[in-house]
């Protein structure tokens, strides 16, 4: 029983430190769905880099995503869409981190949303 407790504090002791505090602005990066015509991309890369703490913007017309890498304390993912709205875009963030996001996690898979 020791043990196990003494290797349980152990494992605390090392990841608590890599756990993103809540005033600490961390990098995300956001995957959106989007419908859009390819000669939109330019239009939607030049306004997501104006953005507030974005960084990097990759558009696939192919496959209809964009994805968007920011700051969290800069943008958040609710923002991003009513940038894709505004641009006369439908976007859905498919995906994003949850360290360090305001918002949480976007579409994270919890227990209680799961079929056994």
């Amino acid at each position: 029983m020791k043990k196990i407790f003494l290797l349980l504090t152990a494992i605390l002791l090392l990841v608590a430190p890599m756990q993103a505090k809540d005033d600490e602005p961390v990098e995300l990066t956001t995957t959106f769905l989007v419908m859009m015509p390819k000669e939109k991309a330019s239009t939607v890369n030049r306004t997501l880099k104006k953005q507030a703490g974005v960084s990097k913007v990759e558009v696939n017309t192919t496959e209809q995503k964009v994805i968007v890498t920011f700051t969290s304390d800069k943008n958040t993912v609710s923002n991003l869409v009513n940038v894709f709205r505004q641009m006369g875009i439908t976007a859905a963030a498919l995906e994003t981190g949850c360290f360090g996001s305001k918002e949480g996690c976007i579409n994270a898979i919890k227990p209680e949303n799961t079929m056994r």
